[in-house]
């Protein structure tokens, strides 16, 4: 690995584990190690060190699904060393050149629709079925990117021109597993996620079919987020609903980095502010 790499595994492990410390303490701290190092070797692999790629997400998916470390705490590991990684990497922020409107709605519809399931299942099931299912989401794009030949073309129609291949995909995850680890109040969590996987796309889409304006985020886009997830604001919180909504919309409008980890952030903002 380069210097830049080692520096960003550095801080990647050295923040998810004070991350960790500052929300538990010292408890089962020993476990934290394995989930801290190799988290912070995910993103690293992936865009420099693939053919190691998958050693490291077996090796986490051995470590947290063995049941002795609780399942929230690898989330929240996870998911401060994913968004640490997701922010320093050059090859995943590149903005790219040119934006289609075209590609832009048919990603999010496909976001929506997955979204849709993953709250759906959210409902009924447990987080570590949610998080076996994201594991095996990442891993079965990356083996259709690498060895996918027809399916890798269909897959590739809905990434972005000068992007890595799943960096979008990618910062939807670490947002997804940020509110998963910290947010334990049920409601908030699943209103964060709906947020998150519905009401973000939703915001695109509205906002391309009436500026149409990739790329530029619009005031009915926005509209068009607030309104969708007031939706189930109201009805976990009554009124109170409406203003998380409202803070949400704003943190996408006005997101200094991926909205997917921004809105992911204030929304565990909020919850730290009213349900702890």
């Amino acid at each position: 690995m380069k210097i830049n790499n080692y520096l960003t595994f550095i801080l990647a492990f050295l923040f998810s584990y004070l991350v960790y410390f500052l929300f538990n303490n010292f408890y089962l701290y020993y476990y934290a190690l394995p989930i801290a190092f190799l988290s912070s070797l995910l993103l690293l692999t992936y865009t420099s060190h693939k053919h190691y790629f998958y050693l490291v997400f077996a090796a986490i998916a051995i470590v947290v699904f063995s049941n002795v470390f609780p399942i929230r705490f690898s989330f929240e590991i996870i998911s401060v060393s994913l968004i640490i990684q997701s922010l320093l990497i050059i090859k995943l922020t590149l903005k790219t050149v040119k934006l289609s409107s075209k590609l832009e709605v048919r990603r999010d519809v496909v976001q929506i629709i997955i979204g849709s399931i993953f709250l759906l299942m959210f409902v009924f099931s447990y987080k570590q079925v949610l998080l076996a299912l994201i594991f095996l989401g990442i891993i079965v794009a990356h083996i259709i990117y690498v060895y996918g030949g027809k399916l890798k073309r269909l897959v590739s129609t809905l990434e972005r021109e000068g992007v890595i291949f799943g960096s979008g995909a990618i910062s939807m995850a670490a947002g997804t597993v940020l509110l998963l680890g910290f947010l334990n109040h049920f409601d908030f969590l699943f209103f964060g996620l709906f947020s998150l996987l519905i009401s973000d796309p939703i915001a695109t889409v509205v906002g391309l079919k009436v500026m149409k304006s990739p790329g530029n985020k619009s005031i009915i886009g926005s509209f068009a987020f607030f309104v969708s997830s007031s939706i189930p604001g109201v009805i976990f919180f009554g009124l109170a609903g409406i203003l998380f909504a409202f803070i949400l919309s704003l943190a996408e409008r006005f997101s200094p980095v991926d909205d997917n980890i921004f809105i992911a952030f204030i929304a565990v903002i909020l919850s730290l502010a009213f349900f702890v």
